[in-house]
């Protein structure tokens, strides 16, 4: 995080926020404090620690499902299930287990890493219902992925829902990349989530939620983009109603790291792994060739330049079929009766890559 506490005073500075008590504007970074505020040590020196994230715990963990659903779990499901062998399987960041308890009974061996207890608890209750005595069949583990060293080396690893994005420095993600090449089998596989924001600089998303006849629950989420720290931070806001009258209310920050899907292809590149495919919305919608890296690979069959549809699929080609009426967009006075997308919608891409045995 953009928060840094000094190990010698105790010392707290946001640099989103910055600090009025002694004049220093909102959005100043640390490094123009320097010769400043303290005058011991002027804001300067390694005692200036960063702090780490929150974790996940009370109305974000207890309402985490209820909001995130079945995202990406067909899609996952789909993609373990096309390898030749059961894949063995590594998620990073599963907190409620919400892939992993419908995943692992389609692996050979599933392994599931959070540092949050409270989502770990969920996790484990799902489990012993769902597997109840072969409960062994998804192990769980709390461990910083930073640190954590796996005995068993796995085929596939997961980081899904922004894992990596929790972590806002490079030289973090470089580590967590080098620590999951060393845990993949030669020529594993490594699938990672990208959330991009709105696109707009501030944005607000509001959900509600009925989650038992009298009982619902609203999200609201207020954030903030910023291209120039690539960061994107929100104030996750719960409200829980019973009865129709607020009964609690749960308020916590957190901040992603900014990238796009070329972006993580570079670091993915520099770091040993070949990126094989790009998914957006989990297959839901198709990525605009503009966002994607050069070296994407071509698809294998492609329809010649003169060649018509007929002609390709008789010679074997997979192709898309004529479609006729596929599209129906339009009406008067009120058009769009088909949902329309908009530059400035948030999205979840998935690029899968592979592990480059040379460098391992």
């Amino acid at each position: 995080m953009t928060l840094t506490q000094c190990s010698y005073c105790n010392f707290s500075y946001d640099e989103w926020s910055g600090d009025t008590r002694n004049g220093v504007p909102v959005g100043t970074s640390i490094e123009d404090l320097a010769g400043s505020v303290c005058s011991r040590c002027g804001i300067q020196g390694v005692r200036h620690e960063r702090q780490r994230g929150p974790q996940y715990a009370g109305q974000e963990a207890d309402f985490y499902d209820q909001f995130a659903g079945k995202a990406g779990l067909a899609f996952y499901r789909n993609w373990l299930e096309s390898f030749d062998e059961l894949p063995s399987v590594l998620e990073l960041g599963v907190g409620t287990g919400r892939l992993a308890v419908e995943l692992a009974a389609s692996t050979a061996q599933y392994c599931g890493v959070d540092w949050s207890p409270l989502m770990l608890k969920t996790a484990d209750t799902k489990r012993k219902r769902i597997f109840q005595e072969d409960v062994q069949r998804l192990q769980l583990v709390e461990a910083d992925a930073l640190t954590f060293q796996p005995e068993l080396r796995f085929s596939h690893v997961l980081c899904p829902d922004g894992f990596l994005q929790h972590f806002t420095y490079m030289e973090d993600h470089r580590t967590l990349l080098r620590n999951i090449s060393s845990w993949l089998q030669d020529e594993g596989w490594l699938a990672v989530d990208l959330l991009l924001p709105p696109g707009e600089s501030q944005w607000e998303t509001l959900h509600r939620k009925r989650v038992t006849p009298n009982k619902w629950v609203i999200r609201r989420i207020e954030g903030e983009t910023s291209l120039t720290r690539q960061l994107y931070r929100c104030a996750i806001h719960y409200e829980v109603y019973v009865e129709g009258v607020m009964d609690s209310r749960y308020r916590v920050e957190r901040e992603y790291a900014l990238m796009t899907p070329k972006e993580m292809s570079l670091l993915l590149a520099s770091e040993g792994y070949q990126v094989m495919q790009i998914v957006e919305n989990y297959g839901l919608s198709t990525p605009w060739q503009t966002a994607l890296p050069a070296n994407m690979e071509e698809p294998a069959q492609k329809l010649g330049a003169t060649e018509s549809m007929e002609e390709a699929i008789a010679a074997g080609k997979t192709i898309v079929p004529y479609r006729q009426g596929a599209w129906t967009n339009g009406g008067y006075p009120f058009s769009h009766t088909m949902s329309a997308r908009t530059p400035a919608d948030p999205a979840t891409m998935t690029l899968i890559a592979k592990k480059n045995p040379m460098r391992d």
